[in-house]
């Protein structure tokens, strides 16, 4: 009960940053020069490793059970 618990969670935080994730990669940048993307390319590794992070933690407790 508890595995099922802790899976439920890691997909909802995994399904709530794939959300922001979409919504930052689809933010209008034709206009603006490379150099001051710097703020959204850091949130869109951060929303990638965030996700990354949730993914090997799911693997791994699958793994265990």
């Amino acid at each position: 009960k508890t595995i099922k618990s802790v899976e439920r969670r890691l997909l909802k935080s995994m399904r709530e940053d794939e959300i922001q994730l979409k919504l930052l990669l689809n933010t209008e940048t034709d206009e603006i020069p490379d150099e001051q993307l710097d703020g959204l390319m850091v949130k869109i590794e951060q929303f990638l490793g965030r996700i990354m992070v949730n993914q090997n933690k799911l693997m791994l407790l699958q793994e265990l059970v």
